[in-house]
């Protein structure tokens, strides 16, 4: 578990499977975690990286960086929009 002031989240292991939803236009996006930086230990680096973030490569061969916060965080919200794992999105 990370915490930065408000702010907690679960620490999120490389491999893990991200799947992208961005509404019912567009088709799902599928990716897992490539690589990830937290508190000062940059894995990779980018001046643009916050204190807790991962690189999600997508199965094009496209790469996110995201901020740590932002995955499940629509989890049991109206909008299903957003980046899940793949266990807590297909577990709502």
């Amino acid at each position: 578990m990370y915490s930065d002031d408000d702010k907690e989240v679960d620490m999120i292991e490389l491999g893990t499977k991200i799947i992208g939803n961005f509404g019912a236009m567009h088709p799902l996006r599928e990716g897992e975690v490539d690589n990830r930086s937290y508190r000062g230990r940059r894995v990779i680096i980018n001046k643009e990286v916050t204190d807790y973030m991962v690189k999600v490569k997508w199965d094009d061969g496209d790469y996110t960086w995201l901020d740590a916060s932002e995955i499940n965080a629509a989890v049991g919200k109206l909008s299903p929009i957003g980046y899940y794992t793949e266990e807590a999105y297909y577990a709502r």
